[in-house]
Formats: structure tokens, sequence, C-alpha cells
């Protein structure tokens, strides 16, 4: 039987409370007389999500809003409860700490939605397009193997008051069935990308790679299904330099679980080799035995590494179920020839990673 899970901090009833002068000078311990909202131009989720900066007298902060109704991962995941803020409700970032911190000063309901408070990290967070120092992934990816170790087998996450994704809910939030189903969905450009990528997908790929691949996005069950035979963790969903800050050797600063899923780990270890920043720094081959020998080193006799391969082949699978649609369409959309060429090979090797998969489903 699973324990009842305690809240460990409080959720504000608005945004309006949660900025209050009084009420920001106990959480920053320090007197706050000034508080102004301004949008954060150039910074709404590419999903539907909207940015602010929440400037004081005494510091800059960051407020992030989502909700349902206009963010399209939320929505197509059904996340009715906002997993970025129950995983900080409950307690369960804070679990991660000093090695990885979530810099989360406090969360609130914002009418149907939420909103996020966070510490300004402008200029410690990774934007699009940048450079990583080689020396970085190592880290990146000892990090995300520590996540998974920690959270190894605990069925605490499947507690419904966090509404982690299932296997499932992840695959929906890219997956062409759903983008088919909503066309008109308002906000976010992801489910006309995911349509339009399938759309384009035959043009790339060989009849006999992409039928398997059409019929394992209609009929995805047999995936699920195995993915259920092996260990399960916390998945961040999202594990990519976009989403990680860097301000210190020691510590490691994780943002946005807003994906964040209980399945199996290699899940998040497909979803981040795959970038180019980790194919500058090593071979995709070295980084996933780098990350193995961290979660072997943290797991101990805990680790079964017997079944390694089948788990990296369908962890391999499901992202590139995930992210097919998408690549598609930016290779089909990419007029910079270098990068086109980077996305046409993702594309294909998607393709073989799912003919590589369907005989262990």
């Amino acid at each position: 039987m699973i324990k009842q899970l305690e809240a460990k901090h409080t959720v504000f009833d608005s945004i309006e409370d949660m900025l209050a002068p009084q009420t920001l000078s106990n959480l920053l311990s320090k007197t706050i007389t000034h508080v102004e909202r301004q949008p954060m131009n150039g910074h709404g989720g590419v999903a539907g999500s909207h940015m602010d900066y929440v400037q004081t007298n005494a510091k800059r902060l960051v407020l992030k809003r989502m909700s349902v109704d206009h963010d399209w991962l939320m929505f197509a995941s059904d996340d009715h409860q906002c997993r970025s803020v129950t995983l900080w409700q409950y307690g369960f970032l804070d679990q991660l700490m000093p090695y990885v911190e979530h810099k989360i000063i406090a969360c609130a309901r914002d009418g149907k939605g939420w909103g996020i408070l966070m510490h300004d990290l402008t200029g410690s967070v990774h934007t699009w397009g940048d450079t990583m120092s080689p020396e970085r992934v190592p880290i990146f990816l000892d990090v995300l193997a520590r996540i998974h170790a920690t959270f190894w087998n605990d069925h605490s996450l499947q507690d419904p008051q966090l509404g982690l994704c299932s296997p499932s809910a992840m695959l929906d939030q890219t997956a062409l069935p759903k983008a088919r189903q909503h066309p008109d969905y308002q906000g976010s450009a992801v489910p006309e990308w995911v349509r339009k990528g399938w759309e384009a997908l035959p043009n790339v790929l060989p009849t006999e790679v992409f039928e398997p691949m059409l019929d394992l996005i209609e009929n995805p069950q047999r995936l699920f299904q195995a993915l259920k035979r092996y260990p399960v963790t916390l998945l961040h969903g999202d594990y990519r330099a976009e989403n990680l800050a860097f301000v210190k050797p020691d510590s490691l600063i994780a943002l946005d679980w807003q994906m964040s899923a209980y399945s199996l780990m290699t899940i998040d270890l497909a979803w981040f080799v795959k970038n180019a920043y980790v194919h500058a720094a090593m071979s995709e081959d070295d980084a996933i035995r780098y990350y193995r020998r961290r979660l072997e080193s943290y797991l101990g006799e805990k680790f079964d590494d017997t079944a390694w391969q089948v788990m990296l082949d369908l962890g391999r699978c499901f992202e590139a179920m995930r992210s097919v649609g998408i690549c598609t369409f930016f290779y089909s959309q990419q007029t910079d020839p270098e990068r086109r060429t980077f996305e046409e090979h993702m594309v294909k090797r998607f393709g073989q990673d799912v003919i590589n998969a369907i005989p262990l489903l």
C-alpha cells in the first residue's frame, strides 16, 4: 500500500497573495516594499506558458505561469495538477539537493492555472543554439544518474496527487493521434509541427521503415507493456541544456519538470544524448557508457545490468516515437545545409531505432 503523501510546502491561493510585499519579505528574508511585474519578451514557452520578471526593491525574480487551457504539453498529457508544482509541493525536488537544485521560491494557483516563482537565473541557463563547454556534458550525465538513482523503484511516485506522466501521457505530448484530434488548439505551435512532420516523413524514410513507425504511433500499447517489465524511476522528461543551469561545480539546477514521468530511465537518457552539444563533447556511445557507470556506482547491487541493452533499445525507441514528428518538421523547413543534414540524419536514425526495438515488443 502506498503511503499518503504529505505536503512539505504551501501553495498560495493566488499569484497576488504570493507576490504581496509582506509575503515576499517572509519568503526572501528581506524587507520588500516594491513589487512590479514585467513580461519577459521573447521568452514565452513554445508549448504556451508565459514568463514574467518580478522586480522588487531587493532583487529580480522570475514568474512562470501555465494552464491546461493554453499550454499544449499540459493539455495533451492531461496535467490538471501541474507536475512542476506537485513535485515541489510534496518535497520530491528537495530530496535531490544539494546535487540538483530547483530554485523555486514559492508556487500559487492562478485561476485555473498555476504560477511558479523562481530565482532569476539569467546568464546561467543555456539558451537555444549555445555551445556547451565539453567538460559540462559528463557533469550533466552524472546528475541525471543521481536523479534516477535517488528515486529508483520509488513507488510513492505513483501517488495520484503528484499527477506524473505515464508513458502514454508522455508520448501524447508530441504524438500524431493527439495532434490530429485537436487541429484548432490555440497557443502552441507544437501540434501543427507534429502533424506537418508526420506528413513529410514518408519523403524521408523508406516505406519499410515508415509504415512500422506509423503503426506503432497509432497502436503504442505494446511499447508501454514492454516498458513495464523493467525498473522505474523519476524522469525529468525534458532533460536538455535549455532546462539546466550551471552555477557551481558541485551543483546543477534543473528547471521545468512539467513533463516529468514515472518510467524507464533510458527514456531520459536517450532524450539527452541525441543532442548535438553532447556529440561535440563525446561520442553518443561514450556518453551512454559514462551514464551507465555513474548509475551503477550510485545503485550498487540494486542495478541489474543483464537487460541493459534491451532497456537502452526501448528508451531509444520511445525517444524516436516522441521526437520524430517535430524533428522531421524542422528538417523540412531547414535552409541551412549543415543543420538540414543533421536533422535528416536524426530522422533516419529514429527510424532505425524503432526497427531495432520492434522485436522486443
